[in-house]
């Protein structure tokens, strides 16, 4: 499995090197053409999907360092949602689809009817690009897992500081396309959560890079700013945080899998707890120091850095913020009726 990730890591950076600068993320819509070709053609979105559906057969868990990948080079369209999306579909046996998609977790007043669908599906990202959803959804008492075609729904874009960019979509008796009872032994928002955490650290690696590129070709005073302590000190700082990340992103990785409630060792909650409350509390230290090392020109929007640092801002506050899975880890941790180190060895 070591040797086709590698394989697939290798077609995703010849694809997102040669497709996507700055220019292109500040501007997707005019630009994305041949990025979007190139990523249907290598099949990259169905790397978590059974082969038997014509899928690479991947884990989730196989699946991190592609993830990573992707928000690295910033890819500014919903190619991690696409990915999740069909993985879903692939859980159901059901043949994905090779249209791009975007995921939903938030939602209000859904009501169910006639295989239709309508209500409030909230903060979606990136239907500037694809008018299919995929949404879990409460109704009757029960979780179910739909898709549908937004076609006669109203679109709002939410204005913020963010990014990417994030619609509310007022549902009005859209024909669901796929709906199933959604499995109890998955935990959708311990997947959604745990992408964030794993996109959070490929976009700090990311910001790393622009820091050590930026000190190394900037003069002042007569010397490159990486010779000043304080620089080092500030990369130094990032660089510590970003392996801190990376540790706790290992913990996911030595999973058997990320999507269930719990493996044969330890609670999948408390992995992603772990991930979550790591890579917040990173990237709050890493968007300010980053700042701190590039001055004004950190905060311009022609600059690469702002782009990953607003991804930043808004993925450590998706699916939970560090305080609120800090909460749950200590909740969990009163309940197991164990001191601190018998509970940190379980």
């Amino acid at each position: 499995m070591k040797e086709e990730i590698q394989f697939i890591l290798d077609v995703s950076e010849r694809i997102f090197a040669k497709n996507i600068d700055h220019k292109i993320r500040l501007d997707p819509e005019k630009n994305h053409d041949t990025l979007i070709k190139e990523i249907r053609e290598s099949h990259l979105t169905k790397i978590a999907v059974k082969e038997k559906l014509g899928g690479a057969g991947m884990n989730l868990v196989d699946i991190i360092p592609l993830i990573k990948l992707s928000a690295f080079h910033g890819v500014p369209i919903p190619f991690v949602e696409t990915i999740i999306c069909n993985y879903f579909f692939s859980v159901f046996d059901t043949k994905p689809t090779d249209d791009f998609i975007s995921i939903c977790y938030e939602e209000n007043g859904v009501i169910i009817k006639d295989n239709k669908v309508s209500g409030l599906l909230k903060s979606i990202p990136y239907l500037n690009f694809t008018n299919k959803v995929m949404a879990k959804v409460r109704y009757n008492d029960d979780d179910y897992l739909i898709f549908f075609e937004n076609k006669n729904s109203y679109l709002k874009q939410l204005h913020n500081f963010l990014a990417e960019p994030r619609y509310d979509l007022e549902v009005k008796n859209e024909n669901i396309l796929f709906k199933e009872k959604f499995p109890k032994e998955i935990n959708f928002l311990n997947i959604l959560a745990n992408l964030k955490s794993i996109q959070a650290t490929g976009a700090m690696e990311k910001v790393l890079q622009l820091c050590i590129d930026y000190c190394s070709n900037r003069k002042q005073f007569g010397r490159s700013l990486s010779k000043f302590q304080m620089i080092q000190n500030h990369i130094s700082e990032i660089s510590l945080e970003i392996a801190a990340s990376g540790a706790s992103i290992s913990v996911l990785e030595s999973s058997n899998n990320i999507e269930t409630n719990r493996d044969e060792n330890f609670s999948n909650d408390i992995k992603t707890a772990i991930a979550k409350i790591r890579t917040g509390l990173a990237s709050g230290k890493v968007i300010a120091l980053s700042h701190q090392v590039h001055g004004a020109m950190g905060f311009t929007k022609e600059y690469d850095l702002s782009y990953f640092t607003k991804n930043l801002n808004s993925w450590r506050n998706d699916f939970g913020t560090e305080i609120q899975w800090q909460n749950s880890l200590g909740n969990y941790f009163l309940k197991q009726n164990k001191n601190l180190w018998e509970f940190l060895n379980h």
